[in-house]
């Protein structure tokens, strides 16, 4: 059986504004100066875990400096979940493969931003997937495969499409063996399972 990965950030809502302005206020917080373009920096790398982005625009900081602004952030990020949004085509989407795919949620986000994201969204996207890989779940992070074998593995498929928006998810899902496609691409998705499935 075919099963469908999805990333969550940018393929299924936008949270990147989440993401960064509760970063900037961790930063602030702990006294840690602002590199400058340190915002168009984390927004090009998200789709990594958010240790990663830090490690790579802080990598003079030290291990225990970089989980405290994780520490931090979470701390601010339930004051900007009002502006998680939706994505166009979403729900249709997920409505029209509910039930005839097993469907997991492949993303970099801890479980507790995913649990955010079921309880912020209506309805929640939380009722349509089979299975969640998250950031705790493995030791490597896209582009690594792990995250998507590990789906389907949870998922009991040997098989997959996986539905992305970054070069992240693309080469991981290659690294899988899995075929991709873009999330600009979601609307069109029900019919290239269809072709795929013949």
């Amino acid at each position: 059986m075919l099963g469908v990965l999805f990333d969550l950030d940018g393929t299924l809502i936008d949270s990147t504004d989440v993401h960064l302005y509760s970063f900037l206020d961790a930063l602030d917080a702990l006294g840690i100066p602002r590199k400058p373009g340190v915002a168009e920096r984390f927004r090009r790398e998200v789709g990594k875990r958010f240790l990663d982005i830090v490690r790579d625009i802080y990598p003079e900081l030290s291990e225990e400096q970089i989980k405290a602004i994780r520490q931090k952030k979470w701390e601010f990020t339930p004051r900007y979940l009002d502006r998680i949004r939706v994505l166009p085509h979403v729900y249709d989407t997920l409505n029209a493969l509910h039930g005839k795919y097993p469907l997991a949620l492949v993303t970099s986000a801890s479980r507790r931003f995913v649990q955010w994201v079921f309880g912020a969204t209506n309805p929640s996207l939380g009722m349509y997937f089979d299975a969640v890989v998250s950031a705790e779940d493995v030791t490597r992070g896209k582009p690594d495969p792990e995250p998507f074998l590990l789906a389907a593995k949870k998922l009991g498929v040997n098989d997959a499409v996986v539905v992305g928006d970054t070069d992240y998810d693309r080469v991981a899902a290659i690294r899988a063996g899995f075929s991709f496609v873009h999330a600009r691409s979601i609307a069109e998705l029900s019919k290239m399972l269809a072709d795929l499935s013949k």
